[in-house]
């Protein structure tokens, strides 16, 4: 929360559906479970096996792992096993180095993409993890998200915003080998308000994934509302899902402890007194970065309203199965899990003791 909050101030300052399903489907059985593959990562040793903090992560096609770190902007490479392979890149501004990475994804045609908004740049690394190609002169900036589209291509989003009108949104573009979109599937802007800030940013909030057939998928950030729309590569509308959930209350601890953090933060940026963060009284239906596509093209949805992952999982828009970890090891972990069609992998972003990377698999 954050370090979503920490990019909403950068930009305050520059300026086919089918039929509603009940809730008792979200509440119903979590089976089949998710395992621990492999997982990466030491509090001390082997300085292989450390990480200053997980920024993203992925598998490849053959099996590897990366990971992005956060501190010293440096992708690690692991085997299938978890064994250290290589290390790439680092802080800098020439060819494959970052000053401020920001996520990073494998491509369909077997190359990494990884963005730099502080460079606006995107870096596209070859499968042997040197630089292939630098793309640079996003305006403002490169996509803080990012998911693979079809042959090489990309999908992203980022903040947009009219400052003479005082308007904040947020746009969802394809880009293939180009600062200029290809496709433009989400653009929205709406008045901002200093006064109500939590409810200026989220009102054009999205959360979204693509996969390799070039298929789109977004749900509007909601705290009340659960539907997913489902789109081709061209923009047109395959199927919506829409379900009746019942929205979920926050504990009023988390509420209090939130709306200190974040008037704290405001006052550490220098915001203006009447700019104020009211924290919402419901957990999000989908988290932003809450959902994904496997290898069997299945759309994975993360139910924002559990304190632990949960995921319902979708074919063509049919309910299939509800799963979530099932392993000891992962009990209480605050995880961001990343679903892709190379696998899946997890880790906490602010972990009470050390930075672990978890490759996680369905457990039968």
């Amino acid at each position: 929360m954050l370090q979503r909050l920490l990019s909403c101030i950068t930009v305050l300052f520059l300026l086919g559906c089918q039929s509603p399903q009940n809730d008792s489907l979200s509440a119903g059985e979590v089976s089949p479970s998710l395992g621990i593959r492999v997982s990466v990562g030491a509090e001390y040793g082997d300085s292989c096996y450390v990480f200053g903090s997980i920024r993203d992560a992925c598998v490849l096609p053959d099996g590897r792992i990366l990971v992005l770190d956060g501190i010293t902007c440096r992708i690690s490479c692991y085997g299938p096993d978890g064994e250290f392979l290589e290390r790439v890149g680092g802080s800098g501004e020439g060819p494959g180095e970052y000053i401020r990475p920001f996520c990073m994804t494998a491509l369909a045609d077997g190359r990494v993409v990884l963005s730099d908004p502080g460079l606006t740049r995107m870096t596209f690394l070859s499968s042997d993890l040197s630089v292939d190609t630098i793309i640079s002169g996003f305006i403002p900036w490169s996509p803080e998200r990012v998911s693979p589209a079809a042959d090489g291509s990309y999908t992203g989003s980022y903040r947009v915003f009219d400052r003479e009108n005082s308007m904040y949104g947020k746009l969802i573009a394809l880009w293939s080998d180009s600062p200029v979109q290809d496709m433009e599937y989400y653009n929205r802007l709406a008045p901002f308000n200093r006064e109500r800030l939590r409810e200026s940013t989220e009102e054009c909030e999205i959360v979204f994934t693509s996969d390799f057939q070039g298929n789109v998928y977004y749900s509007p950030y909601s705290y009340q509302e659960f539907s997913v729309v489902a789109m081709d590569r061209s923009g047109e509308v395959l199927y919506t899902i829409e379900e009746h959930r019942d929205p979920m209350p926050r504990p009023a601890e988390d509420i209090e402890r939130e709306r200190s953090e974040m008037e704290e933060q405001l006052r550490n940026e220098g915001a203006p007194p009447e700019m104020q963060w009211d924290p919402s009284e419901y957990r999000a239906m989908v988290p932003l970065r809450g959902m994904g596509v496997d290898s069997e093209g299945r759309l994975w949805v993360r139910d924002g309203r559990q304190e632990s992952p949960v995921f319902d999982v979708y074919s063509g828009g049919e309910h299939v199965f509800r799963t979530a970890p099932g392993s000891a090891e992962l009990s209480g972990l605050d995880l961001r899990i990343k679903v892709h069609p190379n696998g899946m992998v997890a880790w906490e972003p602010d972990p009470e003791v050390f930075p672990v990377l978890y490759v996680l698999e369905v457990e039968q």
